[in-house]
């Protein structure tokens, strides 16, 4: 069989190819279902391109309208990868649930079908015509019923897909607002070529539908917004995700006061407000003066009202029965310290309220479990939140000996103490859970427990101060149904814990819980967006943050920057030979070496593979062959023992200094570091260029 590829099959192709490598970076970067989806939808456009492009080649009919066949699993996933996608992107409430999502897949999943079994029934094409005086060999398609619906359901999911990408326009602001900008250029230039074809116009009634080539210049914008505007970063959307997790009502609002975004808790509170305690759409509440969301409550409708920067107690007495808010009210600043918003939080001190009594100590107790919560979920630091809690608790709960522990499985882990200066600092040790009989029942409980010290397994090891020590209360720190966490609290004094105590603690420790669980969160996710995962080294997109920012030091003070670019040789024969495990223990061994071998002022990433670099801030030229040559010289005596013997490796290293050309980027000065290991490999290996 003969193909003909015209100007018509060329743009398909090429339509094919910037869907196909768009896919492969967008799944190769994601990092959330966002990316994924993005990765789905490119690979849904491919897929439609690719048939299509052969389509048009190919000369008999047969042939034709059985890649139109594969060319509708394309066309009926695109809409709706497209509308999941913005959806996702625009963040609005909640993941849809499965049968929703299901749901949206019927009428393409009939659609394809129909297509593979249209000769029985032609729903999809009533007629094939060839297309003439084109100069290509096309078929032109005509259309049944069922074609017609599938299309309605396409520019109904398209117009959502635009109502989506709107409201995320106008509700982001910075690097998202501009992400948003992008893909509503971005995702209608092929619908414009498919409404172009379906009217008859650009060639339809030829055979012509350029809505494939329209997709390729949505690639191009798509393939700018990840590497410029990273539309697939993870860490924004983590930061959203605990501020929606909030258990504080949370209102954003524009500069005139208009509720701009809520979080749940908010919403609730409007309900709570303004009818049945039942979740209130986002939607209903957008656009609106925050004041009128609050008629039925004054005073917290005209603290709303004042937008100045401000904190107050509020009361709500509703049914007999009164709540008690904490009001705080934040400018954000915009360009030039201009107000462009605000941001209301409201906390509810009902509770701490409740445990209020009339005396100076009760009073104390408010204020600082008050001030324990604003300060320590301002915090997302786990060192700075440990170091908090014995401080904040020591002003309401007297006490002598107090540690904070984490509960590792079977173990306790020593965070923070407070404790007389002669007991050595434990911090980081671990103890048995079941060393401690008290520390233990309070942790299985899940409730504080408070007790009276009777003997040395009464105690923790690493306070073994019998003597002095005569009352106990132990208070966990419970986050969803789980201990993660104990304040133990001893004191010389004989029955000194009251239940009151034990009541403010734990009031204490549900912060305390919510706090940690936010700090864990994004701890970890920053470490997953900046690290590479076998090694622990920065990984390629934090190590080009990092480095276009020595260069631009280096640039300012005109300082020296040297940067070395090495690879192990001939690692494709490790793995094939003794395998990728083996390989990957390679990979690690050497990462140990190197980190060991550099200054502590290097930056040493894993580039990709078998491929590392090292940036020398404060090196030059010289400063950088020399510790290339070290790293040659120390991983040529390094061995790596495995099971089919000892390895000993090579490697090949290139070396750069930033030149004075002041145009030169961290590209650049990659590229030729590059270009000198490859020297060396040409060389025989196991050498340093530079």
């Amino acid at each position: 069989m003969s193909l003909h590829v015209g100007y018509y099959g060329l743009s398909l192709f090429a339509g094919a190819l910037v869907a196909g490598v768009v896919a492969v970076i967008a799944w190769e970067r994601a990092v959330s279902s966002l990316g994924r989806t993005l990765g789905l939808l490119m690979a849904a456009v491919f897929t439609w391109s690719f048939a299509a492009a052969f389509e048009a080649a190919v000369p008999d009919t047969a042939t034709k309208i059985l890649l139109s066949k594969i060319e509708y699993v394309g066309i009926a996933a695109t809409p709706v990868l497209m509308f999941l996608f913005a959806r996702r992107f625009a963040r609005s409430g909640s993941k849809p649930p499965w049968g929703g999502t299901a749901a949206l897949w019927i009428i393409p999943a009939a659609t394809i079908a129909l297509a593979a079994s249209n000769e029985a029934h032609h729903l999809i094409w009533s007629d094939f015509s060839p297309a003439g005086g084109t100069g290509e060999q096309l078929l032109v398609y005509g259309h049944g019923p069922f074609f017609w619906v599938h299309t309605g359901y396409s520019y109904l999911l398209l117009a959502a897909t635009a109502v989506f990408l709107l409201l995320a326009f106008f509700r982001y602001k910075g690097v998202h607002r501009k992400q948003a900008l992008i893909l509503l250029l971005a995702f209608p230039l092929p619908w414009v070529g498919n409404a172009l074809y379906l009217a008859g116009l650009a060639g339809g009634t030829r055979g012509y539908d350029f809505t494939p080539v329209g997709f390729a210049f949505s690639g191009l914008f798509l393939l700018w917004a990840m590497f410029r505007l990273q539309l697939v970063d993870i860490v924004p959307v983590a930061r959203e995700r605990i501020i929606e997790s909030m258990g504080e009502s949370l209102l954003i609002l524009d500069e005139a006061g208009r509720v701009a975004a809520t979080n749940p808790a908010a919403r609730m509170l409007v309900a709570e407000i303004g009818g049945p305690a039942a979740d209130v759409p986002e939607a209903k509440i957008l656009g609106r003066p925050a004041a009128d969301l609050f008629v039925s409550w004054p005073e917290l409708a005209a603290g709303l009202q004042t937008l100045t920067a401000s904190e107050r107690e509020i009361a709500l007495v509703r049914d007999g029965t009164t709540r008690f808010f904490d009001l705080r009210l934040t400018p954000l600043l915009g360009h030039r310290a201009f107000v462009t918003g605000w941001v209301a939080v409201l906390y509810d001190i009902t509770r701490i309220k409740r445990a209020e009594t009339s005396a100076v100590e009760a009073r104390n107790v408010a204020e600082t479990l008050r001030e324990a919560g604003l300060t320590l979920s301002s915090k997302l630091d786990f060192k700075q939140i440990s170091a908090l809690i014995l401080d904040l608790l020591k002003r309401v709960i007297p006490y002598d000996i107090g540690a904070f522990l984490t509960v590792e499985g079977a173990e306790l882990k020593l965070a923070a103490i407070k404790r007389p200066a002669d007991i050595r600092n434990l911090i980081g040790e671990t103890y048995p859970l079941a060393g401690s009989r008290l520390c233990n029942m309070a942790v299985q409980r899940k409730r504080p427990l408070i007790g009276a010290i009777n003997g040395p397994d009464d105690i923790l090891l690493p306070l073994r101060l019998d003597k002095g020590v005569h009352s106990f209360l132990g208070v966990p720190v419970v986050f969803r149904d789980r201990a993660t966490g104990l304040i133990a609290l001893y004191n010389s004094e004989p029955g000194n814990f009251t239940e009151e105590d034990a009541q403010v603690a734990e009031l204490f420790a549900s912060q305390v819980a919510i706090a940690l669980d936010n700090s864990r969160q994004v701890e970890q996710m920053e470490k997953q967006a900046v690290t590479d995962e076998l090694t622990g080294l920065y990984n390629r997109r934090a190590f080009i943050l990092t480095g276009e920012r020595e260069v631009g030091r280096a640039r300012r003070y005109q300082r020296p920057l040297a940067l070395i670019f090495f690879d192990i040789d001939h690692f494709k024969d490790v793995n094939d030979t003794h395998g990728h495990l083996v390989g990957d223990s390679v990979l690690r061994v050497l990462t140990g070496l190197v980190t060991r071998t550099t200054r502590a002022t290097d930056v040493v990433c894993r580039y990709g593979g078998e491929e590392f670099i090292v940036l020398m801030p404060e090196a030059n030229r010289e400063e950088g062959l020399a510790m290339a040559e070290r790293l040659r010289q120390e991983i040529s005596r390094m061995t790596v023992v495995t099971t089919g013997g000892t390895l000993t490796l090579t490697v090949s290293l290139g070396v750069a200094e930033l030149g004075p050309e002041e145009d030169e980027k961290l590209e650049g000065l990659i590229a030729r570091a590059d270009r000198a290991m490859y020297q060396a490999k040409a060389a025989g290996r196991n050498t340093v260029r530079g």
